[in-house]
C-alpha cells in the first residue's frame, strides 16, 4: 500500500465516524454522566452516587458534561479519543518498524475498531473506561519508546507513568500494562533503577490526588467497597474456579478473532512477531502488549460485554501493522497481493461491514431529516424482550421527571435507566440510583446499604416521582419493579405515601400523596 494513500484514508475513516455524533447515550453512560453532574454539583461519586467503576471515568464526564452538557459529547469524546490512537500507533508503528508499519497499524485501527460495527450503532462501547484506557496506554508505550537522556528522559517517564495512573483510576486492572511499559523502555533504551523509578513516580501521581480528594470527603470506605470489594464479586461471578479463568484467558482470543477482524489480523500479526522477535526483541513488544490486554479484559470476568475488548485495539492494530512490515517485503510481490487477497475475504466474513453501514446510514438519514428525531431513538435498544436499555425510554422519563417536579426536589428510578436523571436535571433521592446493588444484597449487613440502606435515603429524601423498571435484570437476578415490590419494608413506604399514576410501557411510576 502506498505510504501516500494512508494520510488520505486515515481522513476518511475519521470522516466515516461523523454520523455517529447524533447517536444518544448509553446505558453504562448515563451512570457515568449522573454521576459526573452530582460531581459538578460539589458531590462525590460512591458516597453521594454509587457506582462500581473507578473514579477516573467519572471525572471524565464530569468535564465533558462542563464542556457540553449534551449526548453528542459522548460520541465526540470517542472520536477524539480513535483518532488521537491512531496519530499515535502511527507514530509508534514508524519509530518501531518503518513509516508504513505505523500507517497500516492506524489504518487497522480506525477501520475494524469502529463501534458503528457493534449492535444499537455502537452506543454501548462509545467513551467508555476501555476507550480512555486505549489512549494512555498507547501514549504511555510511546513515551516509553524514548531514547533520550538525562533530565528529559526522566521527565519523559514520568509522563508515560502519568499515563499509567490515568488508565489505573479508570480501571485498576490497567496496572497490568505497566509490564508492556516497562518492557519498552528495557528495549528502548535500557532499564535503570531511576527509569523504574520515574514510571513509578508518574504512575502514583494522580491516584495518590484522588485518595486525598476522597479521604477529604471521608469516603475513602466507599471508594474501596464500591471498586474493589464489588468489583471482585462481580468479577468472581463468572468464574468457578481459577482453571475457569484459565480457560476463559486462553480461549476468548481465538473465539474472539472469529468474529472480530481486528483479534484477526492482530494475531496473525502476533504470530508473525514472535518468529522475528528471535533476531529483534522489539518485534515481541506488541506482543507482549497484547498479552497484558488479554489478561486485563479476563479480570474483568467472563461475561464478553464488548466494551471490555476496546482495550485491546490498539495493541491489536500495531501487532498487525508491524506483522505486515515484516512479512510482506520477504514474499515475491505476486505472493503478497494474494495473501493481502485472501485476509480481505476473511475481514469480509469476519467483520460485518453491512451492520457497519446499515448503522452509519441510519445516523445519515437522521441528519438528513430523513428520519425523525423519535423514529432515531427507537432503534436504540428496547427492541427485544431482554432489552434493559431504552434510549427512547430514558427520554421520556425523564420528560416525565422534569414535568412532574421542581428542579430543587428528588425522584427516584429504581432499574437501569440512569439516563432519565441526566435529562429530567434532577438528583435521585439515593445515592443507589441504580437498582443491580441493592438487588444482589450487596454488603447487606452494613446499615447504609442494600434494602434498609436505600429505605433510609427514600424516607429521608422523600422524592416526588418514584418510578419502577419491570424488566432489567432477570434472569441474572430479579428485575427491579418485582424486587422492589417484594420487600415488605419498601412496598409498604411506598403505599403508605404514593398512588400510581400512568406511565410508560415498561415502567411503573408513583407519585407522592397530595401532589
Amino acid at each position: 500500500m502506498s505510504t501516500r494513500l494512508l494520510p488520505a484514508l486515515f481522513g476518511a475513516l475519521l470522516i466515516l465516524r461523523l454520523p455517529s455524533l447524533v447517536q444518544p447515550m448509553g446505558p453504562d453512560q448515563g451512570l457515568y454522566a449522573y454521576v459526573g453532574e452530582r460531581i459538578l454539583h460539589g458531590e462525590l461519586a460512591y458516597r453521594d452516587a454509587w457506582d462500581q467503576k473507578p473514579p477516573g471515568i467519572h471525572y471524565v464526564y464530569a468535564g465533558l458534561r462542563k464542556i457540553w452538557p449534551h449526548d453528542s459529547a459522548i460520541a465526540a469524546a470517542d472520536l477524539v479519543a480513535a483518532a488521537a490512537v491512531a496519530g499515535l500507533l502511527w507514530a509508534l508503528g514508524a519509530r518501531l518498524g518503518g513509516a508504513a508499519a505505523g500507517g497500516v497499524a492506524a489504518i487497522l485501527f480506525l477501520l475494524l475498531s469502529d463501534p458503528s460495527f457493534a449492535r444499537y450503532g455502537g452506543v454501548r462501547v462509545r467513551a467508555q473506561c476501555e476507550t480512555f484506557i486505549a489512549l494512555f496506554i498507547t501514549a504511555a508505550i510511546l513515551l516509553a519508546t524514548t531514547s533520550a537522556i538525562g533530565i528529559r528522559r526522566t521527565l519523559l517517564l514520568f509522563a508515560a507513568g502519568a499515563s499509567l495512573g490515568a488508565a489505573f483510576v479508570l480501571k485498576y486492572n490497567a496496572a497490568l500494562y505497566g509490564l508492556p511499559i516497562l518492557a519498552t523502555v528495557a528495549v528502548a533504551g535500557g532499564l535503570r533503577l531511576r527509569d523504574v523509578l520515574a514510571v513509578v513516580a508518574g504512575a502514583i501521581a494522580l491516584p495518590l490526588l484522588l485518595v486525598v480528594r476522597f479521604a477529604a470527603g471521608d469516603a475513602l470506605g466507599d471508594l474501596y467497597q464500591a471498586t474493589f470489594v464489588y468489583n471482585i464479586r462481580y468479577s468472581g461471578e463468572t468464574y468457578g474456579s481459577r482453571w475457569e479463568m484459565l480457560r476463559y484467558l486462553i480461549a476468548f482470543p481465538i473465539q474472539h478473532a472469529r468474529v472480530d477482524g481486528l483479534w484477526f489480523v492482530g494475531g496473525l500479526g502476533c504470530l508473525v512477531l514472535l518468529v522475528a522477535g528471535v533476531r529483534r526483541r522489539a518485534a515481541w513488544l506488541p506482543v507482549l502488549w497484547v498479552a497484558a490486554a488479554c489478561l486485563s479484559i479476563a479480570v474483568n470476568g467472563s461475561r464478553g460485554l464488548p466494551q471490555y475488548f476496546v482495550q485491546a485495539a490498539p495493541a491489536l492494530a500495531l501487532a498487525a501493522g508491524l506483522g505486515a512490515a515484516v512479512a510482506f517485503p520477504r514474499l515475491p510481490r505476486a505472493l503478497g497481493w494474494v495473501v493481502v487477497v485472501l485476509i480481505a475475504v476473511a475481514l469480509w466474513r469476519v467483520n460485518d461491514f453491512p451492520k457497519l453501514t446499515s448503522n452509519i446510514w441510519h445516523d445519515v438519514s437522521y441528519v438528513t431529516g430523513s428520519i425523525d428525531y423519535r423514529t432515531h431513538l427507537a432503534r436504540y435498544g428496547g427492541q427485544r424482550e431482554i432489552d434493559k436499555y431504552s434510549a427512547l425510554d430514558n427520554l421520556d422519563l425523564g420528560a416525565m421527571l422534569a414535568a412532574r417536579t421542581g428542579s430543587d426536589e428528588t425522584v427516584f428510578v429504581f432499574g437501569f435507566s440512569p439516563g432519565a436523571y441526566v435529562y429530567a436535571g434532577r438528583r435521585s433521592a439515593s445515592r443507589f440510583f441504580w437498582s443491580r446493588p441493592v438487588i444482589m444484597g450487596f454488603n447487606a449487613e452494613d446499615p447504609r446499604c442494600g434494602v434498609a440502606g436505600l429505605l433510609t435515603d427514600l424516607q429521608r429524601n422523600r422524592p416526588v416521582v418514584v418510578v419502577l423498571q419491570l424488566h432489567d435484570w432477570s434472569p441474572d437476578v430479579s428485575d427491579s419493579a418485582p424486587f422492589f415490590l417484594g420487600q415488605p419494608a419498601l412496598a409498604t413506604w411506598l403505599h403508605a405515601n404514593y398512588h400510581e399514576v400512568p406511565a410508560i410501557d415498561g415502567f411503573n411510576a408513583w407519585v407522592l400523596n397530595g401532589r
